[in-house]
């Protein structure tokens, strides 16, 4: 059968407890991570390397099905943590990532540093957080910046860090399949905490990493603090920097995180910042994904941002409060609307396509294609729209126009009072079950 080249490619991580027979085939970068297809079983994919998607980078690929029949032995072998050139930097010395040559692999290890006023915002929720410890994750420069006055620990694939900082403070790190390089052993020291100490995770991948990828990262770090100190099972703090048009895929992996509106610039980045011509004309898509109340978050009313008392947090000044659908609905620094066919906030240029039920854009809309990427409001499941629903099908007495489930023309039936009649939702950490009722 030939390869279907839009079916979404699956993945499999191997955990930390993985025992001999569930381990991975390892490259140079760690365990390796399995493929396959949506029409495939497991033992028909490929371990292909976590970090490298690229084969001029890692060419590693093998076939889950050899890799059964003939198991190798792992070539990823634990370092010696390498001597320091010079001296190790205290923490009132220059940052390094001022003057070495940034990495520029987009989808592997491309350094992007926060501009001064994100890290002066990172710094600043920190602090009214009351947060002691720090985990950088793939953010070197922030925590050049907090280890003044913060308990801060590097994780990042760039080796060079070891020339300046100590084994207390970094290890050689692949966020993408929670593999340490050197001994783990002082980084699980720094998890160690005492009842006064609140840890944060800060995490900048490349935008080009699967967010599958960091959330099993994020999940295996929380273990590993929660075993090491002899907790039950315990939330962290979470910072996780990515674009705003990732939220969706972010929200299925890790539903309890919420975007805030404050918008992240970089400084050696020509479009990811709201300074220079390349600059995009919404400012930097670049948001803060994280588990944190929004109402604990401080945004800086200096770069345009406002408190909305409707909301209880702060939005960005150019994200007006949508009474119908009682919130901020902007995500991507534009004013958006509400259209009152679909019943819900759009981006100012779509338009609505009374076939797809739905606002899209104007050019290249594909209503076939278009649905194939919709979430029902009927049954929860994505794939086709309400009128293409086969459960609802099934069940419904009469066909209706409007809301299918009353016949009401001011609203969808994401919002319709007669849900309850229909269905049971149970709602929990932004997941929502549907349970159809006898009707």
């Amino acid at each position: 059968m030939p390869e279907n080249i839009n079916e979404k490619l699956l993945l499999q991580v191997q955990e930390d407890s993985a025992d001999e027979e569930e381990q991975h085939p390892s490259c140079q970068h760690g365990p390796t991570v399995l493929f396959y297809r949506q029409s495939q079983r497991p033992e028909e994919g490929y371990y292909a390397c976590s970090a490298h998607r690229d084969s001029k980078l890692c060419d590693f690929h093998m076939a889950a099905a050899k890799w059964e029949d003939n198991r190798l032995k792992d070539v990823s072998v634990e370092r010696n943590y390498p001597k320091a050139s010079g001296h190790v930097l205290n923490p009132s010395d220059t940052d390094p990532t001022k003057s070495i040559l940034a990495l520029s692999q987009d989808k592997v290890n491309a350094q992007y540093f926060f501009d001064e006023a994100a890290l002066d915002f990172l710094a600043d929720q920190c602090r009214c957080l009351g947060i002691t410890k720090i985990v950088c994750m793939g953010a070197p420069r922030l925590h050049f910046r907090l280890r003044t006055n913060y308990k801060s620990f590097l994780l990042d694939l760039d080796e060079r860090f070891a020339r300046y900082l100590g084994p207390e403070e970094f290890c050689l790190y692949n966020m993408c399949n929670n593999h340490f390089f050197y001994k783990r052993e002082p980084f699980e020291k720094f998890l160690q905490c005492s009842p006064e100490d609140r840890l944060l995770i800060v995490t900048d991948p490349p935008f080009g990493c699967r967010t599958e990828l960091i959330a099993h990262t994020l999940r295996a770090l929380r273990r590993s603090h929660n075993r090491i100190n002899q907790l039950p099972v315990t939330p962290l703090s979470i910072f996780w920097i990515f674009p705003y048009f990732s939220a969706n895929h972010i929200r299925q992996e890790m539903p309890e995180m919420e975007m805030s509106d404050y918008r992240i610039n970089y400084s050696n980045h020509s479009r990811y910042t709201n300074v220079g011509k390349g600059s995009r004309f919404c400012g930097s898509p670049v948001r803060l994904f994280t588990n944190v109340p929004l109402q604990l978050l401080n945004l800086p009313q200096k770069e345009g941002y406002k408190y909305c008392q409707k909301c209880s947090h702060h939005t960005a000044s150019d994200n007006p409060h949508c009474e119908r659908c009682q919130k901020c609905t902007s995500k991507n620094g534009q004013t958006y609307r509400h259209c009152d066919a679909c019943d819900m906030c759009v981006k100012p240029n779509y338009v609505h396509c009374d076939n797809c039920r739905r606002c899209t854009q104007r050019v290249g809309h594909e209503c076939a294609f278009y649905q194939t990427k919709q979430i029902c409001w009927l049954c929860g499941q994505r794939g086709h729209i309400e009128t293409k629903c086969s459960v609802w099908q099934t069940k419904a007495k009469t066909a209706r126009t409007g809301c299918l489930l009353c016949g009401r023309q001011d609203h969808r039936e994401r919002r319709c009072q007669q849900r309850g009649k229909y269905f049971k939702e149970l709602h929990f950490l932004g997941r929502t079950s549907i349970q159809w009722l006898s009707i």
